[in-house]
């Protein structure tokens, strides 16, 4: 029966992420260029298309889960003379592979878990390493994405933290500027009247300071003002774009972590080396079992029980025969089970409400934006046959 892997990686960061995604798209309306927003849409309508094939899989894995679980109740209740039979065919199966466990074990590279792992999913492994090796490819390249624009947001957040220091500043100079222009001019009215000097020429110089002076300013002034309007809109652009690529690494980094945990391995190239140790380790057991008449016979035997009792999955047993013999190994298998199945549940939840967002969200983003494109309109259309939104959608 199938092993599943222990190791269960918190998700509080990635949630976070998503929450600071949400609020900040919120927070923004930086949805009035028509491509961005067609682009948007599609790559909606992309990740819809490969939740939906993650929750197929997650069915039919649940199906499989539910099988094995019946199997069990089955051996469970089998009548006593049958389970005798059962148990003693089990027994004589681990006598007689004792010396083929020996002979593998002294080139084994992988644990019993793994082992069982691959030999269970055998058929399926080798697009499982694809699929993963790709997301790796693709995390890495919207982590690099991300982390320019990061470096981009925070430039031009300083960028326009600077330009209100310095309008600050000139607005200060100006101040003084006014204030010295006043007073001097006071001071021209004062010396004519007391003194009796003419002092026109002094005047007209002052006008003509502060005019430049004044000119200078607001020239300053209007660059710096039209500079921080273009980095604020860029600054708008940027943290809607780095929006987008968080979901996306978000997306990528969840299917990877799953999958590691699944298979209680860090990276694609550890599962890939898992799977080679594997198919070596089959290929060696094979060649063995070939020339092993006693280990022959009792499997055909115990296959010919079980196949008489009805068990869905009979072949699986032979790597789980002492649970034929000891009921406690039963029992824990039957719990893991158990707990696969509750994962595989939440998991199919919480893809199915993710699905259903996205769809929701497309319709928001089309009805507040006017965005009824009659070839994107046509798309979803096929998305939603594809996926079978039609179940998600309500009235």
């Amino acid at each position: 029966m199938k092993l599943f892997g222990r190791k269960k990686k918190k998700e509080k960061e990635l949630d976070e992420a998503f929450a600071k995604v949400t609020k900040e798209l919120k927070d923004i309306d930086a949805w009035d260029d028509p491509k961005k927003l067609e682009h948007y849409i599609l790559d909606s309508c992309e990740q819809i298309i490969g939740t939906t094939k993650e929750i197929k899989a997650e069915k039919k894995e649940y199906r499989i889960v539910t099988k094995y679980l019946d199997d069990i109740q089955i051996i469970d209740n089998l009548p006593e003379e049958r389970a005798n039979e059962v148990r003693n065919a089990a027994a004589n199966i681990i006598e007689t592979d004792k010396a083929r466990v020996a002979y593998l074990e002294s080139s084994k590279k992988i644990t019993d878990e793994q082992f069982v792992m691959m030999e269970q999913e055998q058929d399926d492994i080798p697009s499982v390493i694809s699929r993963m090796q790709d997301n790796e490819k693709y995390q890495a390249k919207v982590k690099r994405e991300m982390n320019e624009l990061e470096g981009n947001k925070s430039y031009l957040e300083m960028e326009i933290n600077e330009s209100k220091r310095s309008q600050k500043r000139f607005s200060i100079l100006a101040i003084l500027i006014a204030v010295a222009f006043a007073s001097f001019l006071i001071l021209s009215f004062v010396i004519e009247s007391f003194v009796k000097v003419d002092v026109g020429l002094f005047r007209i110089i002052l006008f003509a300071i502060t005019a430049i002076a004044a000119g200078v300013l607001f020239v300053f002034m209007t660059n710096m003002v039209s500079d921080q309007r273009r980095d604020t809109k860029r600054l708008n652009n940027t943290i809607s774009l780095l929006n987008v690529v968080r979901m996306k690494y978000v997306n990528v980094t969840k299917a990877v972590d799953y999958v590691s945990e699944k298979y209680d391995v860090e990276n694609s190239y550890q599962l890939l080396y898992v799977w080679e140790q594997y198919v070596e380790a089959v290929r060696e057991k094979e060649k063995y079992e070939r020339n092993n008449d006693d280990l022959e016979y009792f499997t055909g035997r115990l296959m010919r029980l079980l196949k008489q009792a009805g068990l869905y999955d009979c072949k699986i047993w032979l790597t789980q025969t002492s649970a034929l013999v000891n009921r406690d190994e039963l029992i824990e298998i039957r719990h893991k089970l158990v707990e696969r199945r509750s994962k595989i549940r939440d998991r199919m939840e919480e893809n199915t409400k993710a699905v259903k967002s996205e769809r929701d969200e497309i319709d928001n983003l089309m009805r507040e934006h006017h965005y009824y494109v009659p070839e994107i309109m046509e798309i979803i259309d096929s998305v939603d046959k594809i996926c079978g939104l039609n179940k998600y959608k309500t009235a």
